[in-house]
Parts: structure tokens; C-alpha cells; sequence
């Protein structure tokens, strides 16, 4: 009998919980499926913030889980339908860190922590679109592969680089990637007998070769770069 009362009392005090939270709401328990999530940012990407927070340091306010739209506004003069379609975009998506500055909260710049989900189409499709965004909008795309271990100092200067490389032609640099460089095999040996060996960097986006080019316009006009081989299928940046 003993085990019945406690099923009783169990019971009782479910029910009295769920017409508090209906009476607390308005609205049925049943329509409240929810729990307050562990932590706001997974394992990966609060690693990263620690560090992104010391590169920072006084020259950035550092946010992060940023909806796309909160940085992103739909131009005027379209039509309601596009317009609706624009904004249903990017309505659901976030950065994972917005950079801003620590004066008046301006966005100065949007970064992206990618890990091994990033190789998935459907992720693809959505960096892909994320990035032709943030190019229209003349907003700084910064994209990091998920590591071990960052160092400040090349967060910063990532980060610098997109601040001030906006206008490579024949694209924006629009994604500046940390990612280690390969060893290319040694070239021929040279005219006077010598040799030499030249370090081919990865494309950030494909991990393929990339090929050294020229900014044509811009700021930057005369500049070397590295440019994916597979543009314009790849769009991948970096600075030579």
C-alpha cells in the first residue's frame, strides 16, 4: 500500500506542477517542450572564443551565436515577394562570431568556425551562400578550421588582413582561413646550378592548390595574392 501513496503524491504534485506553469503562461505545458540548453557554445567553438577574446583584446567587442539577420538588413525598393525571400534567407542562420567595435557596437567583421560537418553539401551550400552575402554587403567573411590549439597572434592577424583586403580582384577576399602550409617538392635545378623550394599554400575552402595571382582593382591593384585553382568554382583567398 505504501508504494500506492507515493504514486499518489507523485502524481499530485505533476498535476499541481503543470496547472502552475498553464497558469504562470496561458499556455498548456504540452505546448512548452522546452529546457535551458548546457552551454552556449559547443566544446570546439568555446575553445576558440577564449582565444578570439584574447586577439581582441581592447580593439573588438566579441559576440557570439549571431543571427545573420540581426547583421544583415534586406535592401529596400523590392518587391514583397523578393524581399520575403531575402529576408526568409538568412532569417534562420547565424555567425558564430561578430566582431564590432567597442565604441558603438558597429560590425566590423563576421567570423565562421568550421568543422568536419563543413565538408557536407548541405553545409557547403549554406557557407557558399553565406559568403556571396557577405561580399554584397561589403562585410568582412573570416573562416577558421576547427584545431587543436589557436595562437592569438595569427587570429589577429587573420583578422587584420580581411579588415583591410577588401577589393582583390578578380574577387573580394571575403574568407582568410589559418591553415597549415604544405611543402612543395623542390623545382628543377636553376640556370646557375642551384635549386630552390617553393611553399604552395592550401586553398582554405577545398584543400586543393592554389596559384599565385595579382589584384587587377581596387585599394589593392598591383598586390600578389594566392588565389584557389579551381576559381571560379572556388573562391578561396589568401595573402601571398
Amino acid at each position: 500500500m505504501v508504494w500506492i501513496a507515493v504514486a499518489v503524491v507523485v502524481l499530485a504534485l505533476a498535476v499541481f506542477a503543470v496547472s502552475r506553469l498553464r497558469a504562470e503562461s496561458g499556455v498548456p505545458a504540452a505546448l512548452l517542450p522546452y529546457s535551458k540548453a548546457p552551454a552556449l557554445f559547443t566544446p570546439a567553438e568555446r575553445s576558440f572564443f577564449g582565444v578570439l577574446a584574447q586577439a581582441a583584446g581592447k580593439d573588438f567587442q566579441v559576440f557570439g551565436k549571431v543571427r545573420v539577420a540581426d547583421v544583415l538588413n534586406v535592401n529596400g525598393g523590392l518587391k514583397p515577394s523578393i524581399r520575403n525571400g531575402a529576408f526568409n534567407r538568412i532569417s534562420a542562420k547565424h555567425f558564430d562570431f561578430v566582431l564590432c567595435s567597442p565604441t558603438d557596437l558597429s560590425v566590423l567583421c563576421v567570423i565562421e568556425l568550421n568543422d568536419a560537418s563543413h565538408f557536407q553539401k548541405k553545409r557547403q551550400d549554406r557557407d557558399d551562400f553565406l559568403e556571396a552575402a557577405c561580399k554584397a554587403a561589403r562585410l568582412p567573411l573570416v573562416v577558421f578550421p576547427v584545431q587543436a590549439a589557436y595562437s592569438p597572434t595569427e587570429l589577429t592577424k587573420q583578422i587584420s588582413e580581411a579588415l583591410t583586403i577588401k577589393d582583390i580582384a578578380p574577387s573580394d577576399r571575403v574568407a582568410m582561413v589559418s591553415r597549415p602550409q604544405v611543402q612543395a617538392q623542390q623545382d628543377e635545378p636553376s640556370a646557375i646550378g642551384g635549386s630552390e623550394e617553393q611553399t604552395t599554400p592550401v586553398c582554405p575552402k577545398c584543400s586543393g592548390p592554389m596559384i599565385k595571382r595579382t589584384a587587377k582593382g581596387g585599394e589593392n591593384a598591383g598586390k600578389e595574392f594566392w588565389g584557389c585553382s579551381q576559381f571560379p568554382k572556388c573562391r578561396g583567398v589568401l595573402t601571398a
